[in-house]
């Protein structure tokens, strides 16, 4: 056999190799969380690497998480309907899902292949969370995840020092096209959804240190942590870890020691972080591009003023297409362009999403999508708020909880988050299961009470 003939032979090796590759993940990530949780994290990273750029090229553009959602969408519907220890099928979020599925179906008779263009980030996110809500979560499980998240917030921390090198050095030769990571900023050298992780795994680590090993090694590393999430200016984040540490400190109790140690050393990292950056010659630019970012963002410049004004003009728009749109929302492939006022008073034309999962929402799936997604995030958030209060979930239903209300601050300024909504399936099944024992807790007690 000559050179020649085994390159002819490659294409049907690969398509072999793909044969038995693609039922094995389906058959796999059916039958085992772990493997479905890796593929979902794994994408996420590797999608974080690429710049949401990497995929394949066919007659149409297929990304890595196309094709790795599009599989674990397949087992999500093969679970769906044979699973049997599908814990909750929760109705509102199956609502919510149905509906987006609906505006994706009229999106593409109405406006064709744009429609599932912009269907993407809400498939993303209904496949996740779907997926993460069919299997049943014990503690075992739930490390697991805590730990992938810890490993997710170390690969970015590299990423991000890996990003920085290479454009501050500079070499010219490893930067992208463009020569910035992020055209809002170069030092925001990786996105929003991926600085929200670090922060998470920050507050998660500082506060519950015992959770998983990943949360250990994580309250070692706090300073660094914090750092990250600080110097890399995304004040979305910022937000989303003062609101995590608020509803930390409101809850008012831990495992791993008093409320109000805990504030003492939370004072010290700050500390320990900030002060090199303010009296350090060579760090004092850093500084004060971070508190003139803090302060735009309080006087309501930048990117804050607008999408204020760009939300208003979306909900006008949502609201003046008629009842239809009211009810179930405008289909994916609709016109967004609306005007809107910049920092300098100018008004121009922006036709990008909300950044606003709720205002999102309400466009696309109406006033039913938006309060289903509610309803299931409430069934979330105050089971778990329940379960922490009646002392019927261990340090996972805080966690859980401050990971939680974290990622709903978070949507208030960004859209839809595939990673933050596998958490969410994560979190609306412990829920599930939890009053589950309850209610057969007290079935017993009914069944006792009636023979005596």
């Amino acid at each position: 056999m000559d050179l020649s003939d085994l390159f002819l032979i490659i294409p049907f090796l690969v398509m072999f190799v793909l044969g038995l590759l693609v039922p094995a993940i389906i058959v796999l990530s059916y039958s085992r969380f772990g493997a479905g949780s890796a593929l979902i994290v794994g994408v996420f990273i590797i999608d974080a690497l690429s710049m949401g750029y990497g995929g394949v090229s066919l007659w149409f553009n297929l990304f890595y998480p196309d094709i790795v959602l599009g599989l674990i969408a397949l087992v999500v519907g093969l679970r769906l309907v044979f699973a049997p220890d599908f814990p909750k099928k929760n109705r509102a979020w199956m609502l919510f899902c149905a509906l987006i599925c609906v505006s994706l179906l009229t999106g593409l008779v109405s406006y064709g292949s744009l429609a599932g263009v912009q269907v993407r980030p809400y498939f993303y996110f209904m496949v996740a969370g779907s997926y993460a809500m069919s299997f049943a979560m014990d503690e075992r499980r739930l490390r697991l995840v805590f730990n992938a998240l810890a490993l997710t917030a170390l690969v970015f921390i590299c990423l991000s020092a890996y990003r920085w090198v290479v454009y501050y050095t500079p070499i010219s030769s490893l930067l992208p096209p463009g020569g910035t990571y992020n055209v809002d900023g170069p030092i925001r050298v990786i996105k929003s959804g991926e600085t929200l992780v670090i922060a998470q795994v920050l507050v998660a680590g500082f506060f519950y240190v015992g959770a998983s090993q990943g949360f250990t090694a994580a309250r070692l590393f706090s300073p660094v942590l914090f750092g990250m999430v600080v110097v890399l200016q995304h004040r979305s984040v910022w937000l989303s870890a003062l609101v995590g540490v608020l509803t930390r400190l409101l809850l008012g109790r831990s495992k791993s020691g008093s409320t109000l140690s805990q504030v003492f050393l939370l004072v010290f990292i700050v500390a320990v972080t900030a002060v090199p950056l303010v009296v350090s010659d060579k760090l004092s630019g850093l500084a004060q591009q971070v508190e003139g970012s803090a302060a735009r963002a309080l006087a309501g410049q930048d990117t804050t003023g607008e999408r204020l004004s760009s939300w208003h003009e979306i909900v006008k728009k949502w609201y003046g297409a008629g009842v239809r749109s009211i009810v179930i929302g405008q289909s994916f492939g609709s016109d967004t362009s609306r005007y809107v006022q910049d920092s300098r008073g100018e008004t121009r034309k922006i036709n990008y999403t909300a950044h606003n999962l709720y205002v999102q929402t309400l466009f696309n799936t109406g006033l039913l999508g938006l309060l289903a997604f509610l309803a299931a995030t409430w069934y979330v958030v105050g089971g778990l708020y329940r379960i922490c209060r009646d002392g019927r979930g261990g340090t996972e239903a805080e966690v859980l909880l401050v990971l939680m209300v974290m990622q709903l601050a978070y949507y208030v300024p960004y859209g839809t988050d595939y990673l933050q909504s596998f958490l969410f399936g994560i979190a609306l099944s412990y829920v599930a299961g939890k009053n589950a024992v309850l209610r057969g807790a007290g079935d017993a007690k009914q069944r006792r009470g009636a023979l005596v």
